[in-house]
């Protein structure tokens, strides 16, 4: 059993390396990197695709006037290894600030009755970011690792704790509207207890990943949030109900002991949707092809 499980997870890794050989993108050379085999042109190429990012954004720092496709081209550049002071990281990231405490972030907007039992009002909950006003719906919302979610509420949240993730990777950690948004997903008991439906599987691991960095005074209690979510994963190495390679991109965003074992009982299963005929020719393909060889890597 042994030997077929280190055959696939060879077979996966092999037919990762064959698929981004060539790949003239950020996932290409990030890839390559993993691999230990850049590209002669690796270096000018992740100069270009930097470089690029920074004029396709707009004047107020967005990319498309929104929250999802700047935090994505943020982390995109921060990935590149862009410098945190590099003029297009501090226009995209100066532009996710701007969002937070915005209309339409409805967490933390407000207090009705209801909203204030379940402790989801402005008495409680801060700092979250706007990805649209209220009046203009954002799901079902797809994230670039090809999860979907589908609920307007979930979406609203998400989107803010992909922002969050962002925005703590660039070192705005100290900024008291990012750790009160921290502090508020560190509170909010029912997102951390899986038997509350009101939250989906993926909605908390999303969470997750938005911790995974918390300011230094917010990490034991974030440690043991994420402890909780770690306990959750199936025989199979999924969490149950959530789309398995979000899922390992979440857990993928702390490199702790027991992350680092959680990616390697689930390396068995993502082997095996990488050796899929169609797996790397789906949506969103590239990126979790790129997941999927981090969390090999990391695997061992």
């Amino acid at each position: 059993m042994a030997h077929t499980l280190r055959g696939e997870r060879s077979a996966a890794r092999a037919r990762l390396a064959e698929y981004f050989r060539e790949r003239k993108t950020r996932a290409g050379v990030l890839a390559r990197r993993l691999l230990n085999a850049p590209a002669p042109d690796d270096a000018v190429l992740a100069e270009h695709l930097i470089r690029e990012r920074r004029m396709q954004s707009r004047i107020d720092g967005s990319m498309d006037g929104g929250l999802i496709g700047t935090a994505w081209a943020a982390w995109e550049l921060l990935q590149l290894e862009a410098p945190t002071d590099q003029a297009g990281v501090v226009r995209t990231v100066g532009f996710l600030l701007g969002r937070q405490e915005q209309p339409g972030r409805i967490f933390g907007e407000g207090c009705r009755p209801y909203m204030h039992e379940r402790r989801l009002c402005s008495h409680y909950l801060g700092g979250f970011f706007s990805a649209a006003p209220e009046e203009h719906p954002l799901a079902p919302l797809t994230f670039p690792s090809g999860v979907v979610v589908s609920d307007e509420r979930g979406a609203r949240f998400a989107a803010s704790c992909f922002a969050l993730r962002v925005v703590i990777r660039a070192g705005e950690d100290r900024r008291e509207g990012v750790q009160r948004h921290v502090a508020s997903l560190l509170d909010l008991d029912s997102l951390w207890s899986w038997e509350d439906e009101a939250w989906t599987p993926d909605a908390r691991l999303f969470a997750f990943g938005a911790i995974a960095s918390a300011p230094l005074a917010q990490r034991d209690r974030a440690a043991q949030r994420r402890a909780g979510v770690l306990e959750r994963q199936g025989p199979d190495g999924s969490w149950p109900g959530a789309d398995p390679f979000h899922a390992l991109d979440m857990v993928l965003q702390g490199p702790t002991p027991e992350a680092r074992a959680a990616v390697a009982r689930a390396a068995p299963l993502l082997s095996g949707l990488i050796l899929e005929d169609d797996a790397l020719e789906r949506e969103a393909g590239e990126e979790r092809g790129l997941i999927a060889l981090r969390a090999l890597t990391v695997a061992g």
